[in-house]
């Protein structure tokens, strides 16, 4: 008898396992993508022991990715101005490099625009940066084993080396760079690309599922779209419309920036 029921001959047992919302049948061995809204969820991806994605395309990600491109030997990510101006202090011949509301802070050498980041003067330079939202993505997914740092200028590129990093790893997170419940549809976008170029053969969340149905609408006519968002404009007002075009770029970088030792680097794998 069960639950007051007799069981019949040949009746199949029931299935009495449970599962949290999110994960998937322990016989179906296909990796998960999670999508967090906010880089104040990363501790979710930490707890699942995933690859960490950030995600900040207007405009940290999209700076770093071109820095390491063009030659620069590292980022130093900090949260605040203060602490910036004091490892410089300490060693002059840092870059201090940034924003607040989209501006260079008084006494940074440059901002937090891409174009700002293909100069040579940087090459072979270490570079102090600190920004609204993405360096606090960063200090947020600190611990996770992997965090590597996505762009529409590297998509094929963060995807590919997330795929052969899963071998060990537990699945793939993208955090978005945005906080205190703000939406930012250029980094929703991306994250759909990047859900996209991982594949048919995994597992997604919905908010990752959304993503992919977000991207596959707006591919063809994605910087038209993008304008139109309340971060481009914005930027747009300030007199950095040049940048939603440079960074909405698809694939002219081959580069992945990953976080080794507080220090953000190219990945070599």
């Amino acid at each position: 008898m069960m639950n007051g029921r007799k069981r019949f001959r040949g009746e199949a047992q029931p299935n009495t396992r449970t599962y949290t919302r999110g994960q998937v049948s322990a016989n179906d061995e296909r990796t998960m993508i999670h999508l967090e809204t906010s880089y104040r969820f990363a501790y979710r991806a930490k707890l699942r022991g995933d690859i960490v994605i950030i995600i900040d395309t207007l405009r940290f990600s999209s700076s770093v990715v071109t820095g390491l491109s063009h030659g620069i030997e590292a980022f130093i990510p900090v949260k605040t101005l203060k602490e910036a101006r004091s490892l410089y202090r300490r060693d002059p011949d840092l870059i201090l490099a940034g924003e607040r509301r989209g501006f260079k802070p008084k006494s940074f050498h440059i901002g937090n625009s891409p174009r700002e980041f293909e100069n040579a003067y940087l090459e072979g330079k270490r570079v102090v940066i600190t920004t609204t939202n993405g360096t606090m993505a960063l200090q947020y997914a600190m611990g996770a084993r992997w965090i590597l740092i996505g762009s529409f200028l590297n998509a094929k590129a963060i995807t590919a080396a997330a795929s052969r990093l899963l071998k060990n790893e537990g699945g793939i997170s993208l955090v978005l760079a945005s906080r205190n419940g703000m939406f930012f549809l250029e980094d929703f976008l991306c994250a759909g690309l990047l859900v996209s170029n991982l594949g048919p053969d995994l597992h997604v969340d919905d908010k990752a599922a959304a993503s992919r149905l977000a991207w596959a609408s707006a591919e063809d006519r994605l910087e038209d779209i993008v304008r139109r968002s309340w971060h481009a404009k914005y930027l747009e007002s300030i007199g950095y419309g040049e940048d939603v075009s440079l960074c909405l770029r698809r694939d002219i970088y081959s580069t992945v920036p990953f976080l080794r030792r507080a220090e953000i680097v190219r990945l070599q794998i």
